[in-house]
């Protein structure tokens, strides 16, 4: 998944660049100003991921060099920041072929079906009547669907990924989405008594009820992702630098230390879901704060112990 702290990080960097080129370089300060850094180890960070960038074959010779020197920032070989990008015949075909299945999903927002019109004319003036990209789409989506229209409670049996475990929840739906590959029920669920998102693929039976309830008709938010509640369980936790990915895959709140490790705190509904993550980062994890979760990996690494322990 690609959070929404990665994708600010992406544009900065790419409206970072250009501006420090035509500058012939700046001062730090600057630019940390200028582009809302939090503080020059953040800047450094960027710079270090510009510095591994570049073109195709990727040898010294094809990356991007940064220099800096006492309290400036100069950027060479990458005169292409300079000028506005041109998209090669595949790229704009992979392009407009993603545009055209999310829309078939019925999920794109307005600004996506207006993008991908204006690359259509461009790419392909004619495409409307020989290309046409089609998402499967499970039967439960038109059920989900209809019940969401008719603004029916539904109740679901469902598989919780990290667990299998089988639970019932009753769902006031809001929307059916295509997401990440997947299909999702957004709704308020009674069990959690707040809103949730559901895979359908996960969904073992679904029941539409004949109970209404009143309808949020609001914008749509057509992302996936964890929205916290009251009732959750909440971990904090330093990573080295080699795990910033941590806090760019899952929703949580992050502070840069100056050694460069981070400082992160996750809520979950589940712990076992936060001890499956910090077991899997091993050493890279320190100072885990929280009870639950906490007595959790206790409990998986005995369970992983077990299981692989040689029998006498």
């Amino acid at each position: 998944m690609t959070s929404d702290r990665t994708a600010q990080r992406l544009s900065r960097i790419l409206s970072m660049l250009p501006w420090v080129i035509e500058h012939d370089g700046a001062e730090i300060d600057e630019i940390i100003t200028r582009f809302g850094y939090r503080n020059k180890a953040d800047l450094i960070k960027d710079l270090h991921l510009v510095f591994v960038t570049g073109l195709p074959g990727y040898g010294p010779g094809d990356l991007i060099d940064v220099d800096v020197f006492e309290d400036e920032v100069f950027i060479d070989a990458a005169d292409y920041f300079s000028r506005p990008m041109r998209l090669t015949a595949p790229e704009a075909l992979g392009l407009l072929a993603a545009g055209m299945t999310f829309i078939q999903s019925e999920n794109a927002p307005s600004a996506l079906v207006s993008a991908v019109d204006k690359l259509t004319t461009a790419v392909v003036p004619n495409a409307e009547s020989f290309v046409y990209f089609d998402v499967p789409t499970p039967e439960t989506v038109a059920l989900l669907r209809g019940a969401i229209e008719r603004s029916h409670v539904v109740r679901i049996t469902y598989v919780a990924l990290a667990t299998n475990e089988r639970t019932v929840r009753d769902v006031e739906g809001r929307s059916v989405l295509f997401n990440l590959g997947n299909w999702y029920l957004s709704g308020i669920c009674r069990r959690a008594g707040a809103e949730r998102v559901f895979r359908i693929d996960r969904i073992a039976d679904i029941e539409e009820l004949g109970e209404t309830y009143e309808r949020d008709d609001g914008e749509i938010d057509g992302m996936v992702r964890y929205r916290p509640s009251d009732a959750d369980v909440h971990v904090s936790f330093t990573t080295d630098a080699a795990s910033d990915w941590v806090a760019e895959y899952y929703p949580v709140s992050a502070d840069r230390n100056d050694d460069g490790s981070t400082r992160i705190t996750m809520s979950v509904s589940d712990p076992l879901v936060a001890a499956r993550l910090l077991i899997r980062l091993g050493s890279a994890v320190s100072d885990i704060e929280g009870t639950e979760v906490i007595e959790s990996i206790d409990a998986l690494r005995l369970r992983i112990r077990a299981r692989y322990e040689t029998p006498r």
